[in-house]
């Protein structure tokens, strides 16, 4: 998938996040991606978790059960030039809406979140004048414009992500949840695409590795609960991150178990 100057709309109206959600909803219904339903798994979405990734980004999209209502994957983007409160105090200025049959989205998204991570983005945004504007700030910010985060020292793990649609917003949501309740710095790379390694805790930063269903992700801490980090980030990941993952179901145990291996040893399935 590839965005263009079309999936664009710059929007000078004041509106709050349910009549943005409904404008970005209608984007995609127009543009032949979703029917009208798919605004319900939207608003279910965001009542469940916020899609609000930092930097004036948000990026709702329907839940798994309004699927069907998608007909083809498809991205709008949405400027707000005045912003929409989005909950908690954070203003989104750029709404990114979804709809995904599968993960086709996921490099589009991770073009968009490498872009929209650049302190200097809001402000060319803000400053933009039509569609064609907002896509050349969009797209003209490289993925190696992200500063390099030193994986060197400390612990390490890698993990395989079996999320069938990999990790959009609300499994890194829990991802980044799970890594912030250490005290230990902590980066992911991903090691199946052309990313540098990132600040786990960053909710944004995690979206921008673009982890498809399989990647293997290496995950590096340092600091004094650096173990225990890497434990718990290995249970969330097994643990499907929120979501049901493609994993085969655990057979009953025998009368007498092999010994499990720990994850540490489970460098790769």
């Amino acid at each position: 998938m590839q965005l263009c100057k079309q999936d664009i709309v710059i929007s000078d109206e004041l509106v709050d996040k349910k009549t943005a959600l409904t404008l970005v909803a209608g984007q995609l219904v127009q543009a032949g991606n979703t029917t009208d339903g798919y605004l319900k798994g939207m608003l279910a979405r965001e009542a469940q978790i916020s899609t609000y990734l930092g930097n004036g980004i948000a990026i709702p999209h329907g839940t798994p059960e309004t699927r069907d209502a998608v007909l083809e994957t498809g991205v709008k983007v949405m400027v707000f030039r005045h912003g929409v409160e989005w909950g908690e105090g954070n203003i989104a200025r750029v709404v990114v809406g979804i709809a995904a049959r599968s993960n086709e989205h996921l490099d589009i998204l991770r073009q968009l979140t490498h872009a929209l991570s650049d302190d200097s983005v809001p402000a060319e945004i803000e400053n933009a004048e039509t569609p064609a504007d907002i896509l050349e700030i969009l797209t003209g910010k490289a993925a190696s414009d992200t500063p390099a985060l030193s994986t060197d020292g400390g612990e390490q793990a890698v993990f395989v992500i079996h999320n069938p649609h990999g990790l959009h917003a609300r499994p890194s949501a829990v991802l980044v949840k799970t890594t912030r309740q250490f005290a230990s710095e902590i980066t992911v790379e991903n090691l199946d695409a052309d990313a540098r390694a990132v600040d786990a805790k960053n909710l944004m930063r995690v979206v921008s590795v673009g982890a498809k269903n399989g990647h293997r992700l290496c995950f590096s801490a340092k600091g004094r609960d650096a173990k225990q980090a890497l434990e718990a980030i290995g249970r969330a990941i097994d643990g499907g991150l929120g979501e049901i993952t493609t994993l085969p179901a655990t057979p009953p145990p025998r009368q007498a178990p092999e010994p499990k291996r720990s994850w540490l040893t489970r460098l790769f399935n």
